[in-house]
């Protein structure tokens, strides 16, 4: 049986498995090169982001989390600064001090389970430099910094926790909007860095200001299209986020 190991601080643990988003109830994370890398595919959302290792003496492979939930309410009780993570065959052990987590794991990971297709959509958008992500194409792009972003969910508490919440791009600027077109809204202007003009807005579902909270502070590079996704680079630490176009959101 192959022996997948690696210690890390246990709140940057902590953060990393609670932190890819609504509906991602386990996870498949790999060890190399010095990083624990996890990535998630859902209806709403893809997220991949990545952690240091804290030593060197670390075994690669992959992690399967069969319940995230479980694994960070273990990992918020624990009071020692570092988190030993081991998954020897079906079994996966966390150690904290003289505290303990297992429990027994599987290869099957349900927010794994499109990553791979989803990978290679992202990579070919790479290659074409994010004018296309799939067969939407992305004529939008600029970057941002997240600080902007934050706080957004005051939208939804104002004007319906159901409402849909439109992203907006003319003449340089970026305008975020929840509610129904016909209905009550509210509004506010993203001050951004755009790298081109063109007009663009799409929608998304009410859970848009959470999702929009997986990533982590400082500046990102964004690209999106017309009724398509909205993709979030980040500049400076290892994390994507791609927001997926909920078509019949606002009707």
């Amino acid at each position: 049986m192959s022996l997948v190991q690696g210690t890390f601080n246990n709140d940057s643990l902590w953060a990393f498995m609670t932190g890819f988003g609504e509906g991602v109830n386990d996870l498949r994370c790999d060890i190399a090169n010095m990083r624990l890398t996890g990535h998630a595919d859902t209806a709403t959302h893809y997220f991949t982001k990545s952690i240091g290792v804290l030593m060197e003496e670390y075994k690669a492979g992959p992690i399967y989390i069969p319940d995230v939930h479980k694994v960070g309410a273990f990992l918020k009780s624990c009071k020692e600064d570092n988190t030993t993570i081991r998954h020897v065959g079906n079994t996966l052990t966390l150690k904290n001090g003289s505290d303990e987590f297992s429990t027994p794991t599987s290869e099957h990971i349900m927010s794994y389970s499109t990553v791979d297709r989803a990978l290679g959509a992202i990579n070919a958008a790479k290659k074409n430099s994010w004018q296309k992500l799939g067969r939407a194409n992305l004529e939008s792009h600029g970057n941002f910094s997240m600080e902007e972003v934050r706080g957004l969910s005051s939208l939804t508490k104002v004007v319906g926790k159901d409402a849909p919440v439109r992203v907006s791009i003319a003449d340089g600027d970026m305008v975020i909007t929840a509610g129904n077109q016909r209905g009550a809204k509210m509004s506010r202007q993203i001050e951004i860095d755009a790298k081109d003009n063109t007009a663009c807005e799409t929608v998304f579902g009410s859970h848009l200001p959470k999702l929009l909270n997986l990533m982590p502070s400082g500046t990102v590079i964004f690209h999106m299209g017309n009724r398509s996704a909205l993709v979030l680079e980040h500049a400076e630490v290892a994390a994507l986020l791609i927001l997926k176009h909920q078509e019949g959101a606002d009707q």
